[in-house]
């Protein structure tokens, strides 16, 4: 309630903040991940929690500058799954501390999910009212299923590779966040 009195809804800029640091957390994990795979372990996958919760906060307060700007109802619950999406990504990155094999089945749903719902978020953006970063957030969206997977199939440099390019499009869109203006 406090946060809703000090900052308007359509003040984003304060989520671009977390989402750009989200995106330079990942995009450094990739970056490790594709030089040196055998980095790759539990300090790795836990480092990815938080950045997977700052992804989800960035994605509430694209969603809070969507309401203020008269978006769709498809794109307010679009992004309202991408953020308990991505929310639950992370927390299946802190399971495969227990459970690795279990964590990756999760950890891949959930980004899938994350994934689709940006899309559908973005395609209703671009659509809609101006205001929002649709094409950005299409990018957000269509990256990791696009990449990662292939990458996976490929070989450790393209797989974390993938990772490491997907952090920059969190970079981007938290960039068009921290660009957007108070109405």
């Amino acid at each position: 309630m406090t946060d809703t009195l000090i900052h308007p809804a359509s003040d984003v800029r304060p989520y671009g903040a977390v989402t750009v640091l989200g995106g330079l957390v990942v995009t450094v994990l990739g970056v490790i991940g594709a030089l040196s795979p055998s980095a790759v372990g539990a300090v790795w996958f836990a480092t990815v929690v938080p950045a997977a919760l700052l992804f989800a906060a960035g994605l509430v307060g694209l969603q809070r500058r969507a309401r203020s700007v008269g978006a769709s109802g498809a794109v307010i619950v679009a992004l309202v799954v991408a953020a308990v999406a991505m929310t639950l990504f992370g927390l299946a990155h802190a399971y495969a501390l227990v459970d690795a094999e279990t964590a990756i089945l999760l950890f891949s749903v959930f980004m899938v999910l994350a994934a689709v719902s940006l899309i559908v978020a973005a395609i209703g953006m671009v659509r809609g009212p101006a205001g929002l970063p649709g094409w950005a957030t299409l990018a957000t969206g269509v990256w990791p299923i696009a990449t990662i997977p292939v990458g996976a199939a490929l070989g450790d440099l393209p797989h974390f590779g993938a990772i490491a390019i997907w952090g920059v499009t969190w970079v981007v869109l938290g960039v068009a966040l921290l660009r957007l203006s108070r109405p």
